[in-house]
């Protein structure tokens, strides 16, 4: 399973499309975290991140794909887990803590747009809480992560790394501290494809 996994990476990655990382130090500076990337393409989570983190690396996925048997099956091999991304899911959350409490480098990637996001209006508008929700309630950094948008086959895409947001620097009550967060780690997330032309 690992040798497939190592391919459709390098198929996707090296073929389909040729990534190129920016600032992958920022992934090193602390052992566990939330990745937390845009997301406008099916492949984002193969690209977002460098194939020496993948045994590390589990995935929060809207809970509407697990109804399709082969997705189900796909998220027992690779540390896929539901969330529900209209509601407070504390299912999801137990869970998310889990995947840290049995793994000390665990990462775990969630988008925080909720969806593949199309529509150029859309773009740094729309989010979920969800990663703040996650981040909040078990005290881990979060990495925002701006990848090309809907790129064409064979085109490069950039992966830009942004500096860890760190929970408690963040200020608000319990009321809108979930909301400050979320708006934050969007406009870092945006903020990143500026970076591409230095």
């Amino acid at each position: 399973m690992r040798k497939f996994t190592r391919f459709i990476k390098w198929l996707v990655c090296k073929f389909m499309y040729r990534v190129e990382y920016h600032h992958a130090e920022r992934l090193d500076i602390y052992s566990t975290y939330l990745i937390c990337p845009n997301h406008s393409n099916i492949f984002d989570p193969v690209i977002v991140f460098p194939a020496k983190y993948d045994l590390d690396i589990h995935i929060v996925a809207k809970k509407e794909l697990f109804k399709y048997p082969f997705f189900k099956w796909l998220a027992k091999k690779y540390n896929i887990i539901s969330i529900d991304r209209e509601n407070v899911d504390v299912r999801s959350m137990l869970k998310s803590l889990d995947v840290f409490k049995q793994n000390e480098n665990a990462k775990l990637i969630i988008f925080p747009e909720g969806k593949v996001v199309k529509d150029k209006d859309e773009i740094g508008k729309v989010y979920k809480k969800g990663a703040a929700f996650i981040a909040s309630h078990i005290n881990k950094p979060i990495i925002p992560v701006y990848i090309t948008r809907r790129p064409r086959p064979f085109q490069k895409v950039h992966v830009i790394y942004g500096e860890p947001i760190i929970i408690d620097d963040i200020k608000g009550n319990s009321g809108n501290k979930m909301d400050n967060i979320s708006k934050e780690l969007i406009n870092n997330i945006y903020d990143l494809q500026n970076e591409i032309s230095k």
